[in-house]
């Protein structure tokens, strides 16, 4: 993790007769907001964990795997001619099994991640051209290419990825994610297949692979959600090369320093990989040279390479000596790939069906909608015409003609005639019939049903949510997670009331900027008089907010009044202001200890008192600092809640001062502010007004006056507070 250091020792194993421990190093500690060398995290791979679990679970497997190797060593001495050109194809299933829906990553991740397997095995990664020239000569093309599969084992139409929803939190080597009955998804043949499961395995473990050798229902590579792609995935493992290194495990290739740590009689029994001590962690700048006690002089040891533990940014090469090891691979144990099927494409020529619900979901504030369906074309053939089928829970069945010219595997949003209903709870089914006027070659994937709610207006107040359900988020509430990443989640570590709090880990959100929403329900404002929103926030800081730069992570409350398409911003706080501990910053990870860490926030929402359908979110921005959390959100009359001071929301720094003050003031709502300095007599020293403001930070001279005691006098159209200064003279 970014902010503190992450040890993995993974189990001693015998393999080969040698023995190896994987160990962990750190080396080159960063900070995402300025590329200064401040905390870093190590990569960590289960691999060789994994594998000691199935040699005790197996006592024939050690033998097996001695002669798959003795068996590679023949083919490499007697067999293999590099002037031979050999490209393989492997056809790639990726099983997504997933706990909620930031764990239900988005196709395009694992289209992207497809491409830089291809691009790293075929050295044609953008960045193979930072290969210094002491090992250009040896960099590889290992020839593999990756396809995703386009035929599933029964011979149907895929896009190369399932989705399994699960009740399991978190896996991890066990390999419980590769059953349906422990929770996970089965595996489709090995024999015709390159498994990989996508899941959450916890914050540490990056991924893990199965060597050649191990059983076939197990065989394949598992990575982490977080850690899986490109776009979304979380830095420094960003650029999908934990796939690239789990995958070649997967092909018989070993760690570059042999597993030995802190020795050089490590091997990852190949010749042009010089000897190195241990892992190496980090980034390091293009051609730097790094040695140790086993590679001592230029062009030192090779911490670009795949399967090192660098960043995602710093390994970009394969050997000659590995593209080896991996060409004998698929020539010996996993060969029956090069015959499979897998990417064949579908044997049904007409096979139409709705991939997915674009509208209706979520909350709907009319009775009358415009659905949008995704049309997939899953058969071989290209998709001219199909009818499209939908209704709205038992209600009469409408129907769609669509025409055009759909090819093989792609898919059309198309917008289907409106429809009206009632308020309340609904479901919207959606069905394809006649592809190309022919029969569907396969009706199991014609059909998609989605749930929505129309809330013509909204729920009666009072409202509370306090999150002690397990279920997050909690029925009503929506998420949005741009980036796929980390975002709003329930956490039992720490609460205001009950057992349980919503949070944001901004201590392990290697993102900045990154923006996450909690959308409360549609909510009926009118159903009580003087509205008020109330909530309790715990936030502390990881940088020093006097710093230059200085960061923070931010947290806003809107409204929009016509269904979200436009917001007012209601509670606007960040840095000191935000913070709730004192100190206000801390490098640990900050989880409050009690209810003094937390403070009671008011908003009134008197504005917004006519408002029948009005929707509130709570938006969180990251900017990489600390942890955030949330507590018993309750919108009811004011007459029930505490009045909200302003002086809860006005902070006077530093105090005493030498001359200097910056004054922070936040509010509610648009708001008159006006500010006035006195002295003991009561004459003003300075002043300012603004108009319509949230507030802000005010910078304050006091140089010239005499030192003593001032009073800062804060005025709003509704509220006065005074705060006391000491100055201690020039």
């Amino acid at each position: 993790m970014k902010k503190h250091f992450l040890y993995l020792a993974c189990a001693s194993l015998l393999v080969f007769g040698t023995s190896y421990a994987q160990t962990s190093t750190f080396i080159n500690k960063k900070h995402a907001h300025d590329g200064e060398d401040i905390s870093h995290r190590q990569r960590s791979c289960g691999t060789m964990e994994h594998h000691a679990m199935l040699l005790q679970n197996d006592p024939g497997l050690a033998q097996r795997v001695q002669q798959i190797e003795n068996e590679m060593q023949d083919w490499i001495a007697n067999h293999y001619n590099p002037a031979e050109r050999v490209v393989y194809t492997i056809p790639v299933v990726f099983h997504v099994v997933y706990a909620n829906a930031t764990e239900n990553i988005p196709d395009q991740r694992m289209i992207d991640q497809l491409q830089v397997l291809n691009e790293d095995f075929r050295k044609l990664n953008a960045d193979a051209g930072n290969v210094p020239s002491g090992w250009q000569s040896i960099a590889a093309d290992c020839e593999i290419n990756f396809c995703m599969a386009t035929q599933d084992p029964n011979g149907n139409a895929t896009n190369g990825i399932t989705r399994t929803s699960t009740s399991t939190s978190s896996f991890n080597t066990n390999d419980n994610v590769k059953f349906n009955s422990s929770g996970g998804k089965d595996a489709w043949p090995a024999a015709d297949y390159l498994n990989i499961w996508v899941c959450d395995l916890g914050p540490s473990l990056l991924g893990y692979a199965q060597f050649p050798g191990g059983p076939a229902n197990t065989d394949g590579v598992v990575l982490n959600y977080r850690y899986t792609g490109t776009t979304g995935a979380q830095a420094p493992f960003n650029k999908g090369r934990t796939a690239t290194h789990e995958v070649g495990h997967w092909l018989n290739l070993f760690h570059i320093w042999g597993d030995d740590g802190g020795s050089c009689s490590g091997s990852d029994l190949v010749s042009d990989t010089p000897n190195q001590a241990d892992a190496t962690g980090g980034c390091f700048s293009p051609g730097q040279v790094l040695t140790d006690g086993c590679a001592t002089s230029s062009p030192g040891y090779m911490w670009q390479n795949y399967m090192d533990y660098t960043d995602d940014a710093c390994m970009y090469m394969f050997t000659n000596g590995q593209k080896t090891r991996v060409q004998a691979c698929m020539a010996g144990t996993r060969n029956s790939l090069a015959s499979s099927q897998g990417c064949a494409g579908s044997t049904v020529a007409n096979d139409g069906g709705i991939n997915a619900i674009i509208t209706p979901t979520g909350t709907l504030c009319s009775t009358t909608f415009t659905p949008v369906v995704t049309l997939r074309n899953f058969g071989a053939a290209n998709l001219t015409s199909i009818t499209i089928n939908y209704r709205i829970d038992a209600g009469p069945i409408q129907n769609y003609s669509w025409t055009g010219n759909l090819a093989s595997m792609s898919n059309v949003n198309v917008t289907l005639n409106s429809m009206t209903t009632t308020a309340g709870n609904h479901t919207f089914t959606a069905y394809t019939t006649s592809p190309n006027s022919q029969t569907d070659g396969n009706t199991s994937n014609d059909q998609t049903v989605g749930s929505f709610t129309v809330a013509a207006t909204g729920a009666s107040l009072p409202y509370s949510q306090g999150f002690e359900s397990t279920t997050f988020p909690p029925t009503g509430i929506t998420l949005t997670n741009s980036d796929g990443a980390t975002t709003w989640a329930r956490t039992t570590a720490a609460d205001y009331s009950g057992v349980a709090s919503a949070f944001m880990d901004n201590y392990d959100y290697n993102a900045n900027g990154e923006v996450d929403e909690m959308i409360l329900p549609n909510l009926n404002l009118a159903s009580t008089t003087n509205p008020a929103l109330t909530f309790q926030v715990a936030y502390r800081m990881y940088t020093n907010p006097t710093a230059n730069p200085n960061y923070s992570d931010t947290l806003k409350v809107l409204i929009s009044t016509d269904c979200g398409v436009t917001w007012s911003t209601l509670y606007n706080k960040y840095s000191s202001t935000l913070a709730t501990v004192t100190p206000t910053y801390s490098t640990t990870e900050f989880v409050p200890s009690g209810t003094s860490q937390w403070r009671l926030e008011t908003i009134s929402l008197s504005p917004y008192s006519s408002a029948q359908n009005a929707v509130i979110k709570f938006r969180h921005s990251t900017q990489y600092e600390n942890n955030m959390y949330l507590d018993d959100i309750n919108i009811q009359t004011s007459t029930n809640v505490a009045s909200q001071q302003l002086s809860n929301n006005v902070n006077l720094f530093p105090n005493p001062t030498s001359g200097q003050l910056s004054l922070s003031v936040v509010l509610p709502q648009n708001d008159n502010l006006k500010v006035r300095v006195l002295n003991t007599l009561g004459q003003s020293v300075h002043s300012f007004e603004q108009h319509n403001t949230f507030g802000g930070v005010y910078n304050i001279s006091l140089e010239g006056q005499s030192k003593g005691i001032y009073f800062v006098e804060i005025t709003t159209g509704t509220e006065t507070v005074t705060k006391r200064v000491v100055l201690n003279g020039n």
